[in-house]
């Protein structure tokens, strides 16, 4: 058993190291390190060697500032530590965990006569605790229990959240499209047309949905432009025009605010940038715009030139290729473009 005062820290399971129990399932090599909290210098090096020996990475840290810094310095996969210790309690560190990283599992080591003390931490935030003394076989049941419980929780918190954001993303669609008959569906025809070109690069799967947000997103901020405007058959005049370039702004604007979209804000603000600096609304040229911002722009231009307007009739294919080919390395990323113009039935 593992006890808090030196002259008792030792592994009594009755099984030398090499015997000790593996866990159940075996700590992935890529996993980050955790983080031992223990004051108790022989106690908390006893735990560092049999974790290591079990196969996990650990660092540790002798008091809650220590185990700060640790935390700020690098990433961890849990923290295990004491209750009780001097310049600052567990429970100190817990409050800090919780809050600043709010996802990383926290157990708590007690002393029996804390058990209370530490079924109150578990309700402002640790995912469990572990009387002392105990196996170390059972503190490595106890890590591996909770990781998967961790994961399981986020698999759910992520779905749901995915669930609201995508729920979100169609009522604002639909509301883009209810303002004009001309552009219905737009945003979803641009979006398959942006998802074949990031395809077509080898995108990886979170640049693949970064895309389909921003690209489905993109045109949300013409909900606040006047229907005269949007709508208006022939040119736009000065002050027309200017409100109109303001909707990649209000849009990101938007985004922003559906959960945590804040890269594909971003995206949809710099959709009409073009490489030579002359796009609005940041003047923005080459690198400097979005990666995932210039392959919309294509997929927004092309999609518009094919599609009916209230100012125009809608261009051929083969002239709306013309029109990319016309703008590659002014107005289109010169390595994108022809990945869409390499692409067939895009309507």
């Amino acid at each position: 058993s593992l006890t808090r005062d030196a002259d008792d820290a030792r592994i009594a399971t009755g099984r030398g190291a090499d015997q000790m129990t593996q866990p159940a399932s075996p700590p992935s090599a890529t996993r980050a390190p955790i983080l031992v909290v223990d004051d108790n210098r022989q106690l908390r090096e006893m735990i560092r060697a049999g974790l290591e020996i079990l196969g996990y990475r650990v660092t540790v840290a002798a008091d809650v500032q220590e185990a700060r810094r640790q935390l700020q310095e690098r990433a961890h996969s849990l923290v295990l530590s004491d209750y009780e210790m001097p310049g600052g309690s567990g429970l100190q560190l817990l409050d800090y965990v919780t809050e600043v990283y709010p996802h990383l599992p926290f157990i708590m080591l007690t002393a029996h006569r804390e058990a209370e003390l530490a079924r109150r931490a578990i309700s402002t935030g640790a995912v469990d605790f572990l009387a002392k003394p105990f196996a170390l076989s059972e503190l490595g049941r106890v890590i591996e229990q909770n990781w998967a419980r961790v994961e399981r929780d986020r698999a759910r918190i992520t779905e749901l959240t995915n669930s609201l954001i995508t729920g979100t993303i169609r009522a604002l669609v639909k509301a883009v499209d209810a303002k004009d008959p001309h552009t219905a569906t737009h945003s979803e025809r641009v979006t398959r047309i942006a998802l074949r070109i990031g395809a077509a690069l080898a995108l990886d799967d979170h640049s693949m949905q970064l895309l389909e947000y921003a690209a489905l997103l993109h045109d949300v901020g013409k909900i606040g432009i006047p229907d005269q405007v949007l709508q208006k058959p022939g040119r736009l005049d000065e002050e027309e025009w200017a409100l109109m370039r303001q909707h990649p702004v209000r849009s990101a604007e938007i985004v922003r605010e559906i959960g945590s979209l804040a890269e594909v804000a971003t995206i949809v603000r710099h959709h009409h940038e073009r490489v030579d600096g002359n796009g609005y609304p940041d003047g923005l040229a080459g690198d400097a715009i979005p990666e995932l911002s210039r392959i919309l722009s294509l997929a927004d231009v092309y999609e518009a030139l094919t599609s009916d307007r209230s100012y125009r009739p809608a261009m051929s294919e083969e002239r709306a290729r013309q029109v990319i080919r016309e703008g590659c390395g002014c107005q289109f990323d010169p390595h994108f473009a022809p990945q869409l113009l390499a692409l067939s039935d895009l309507n």
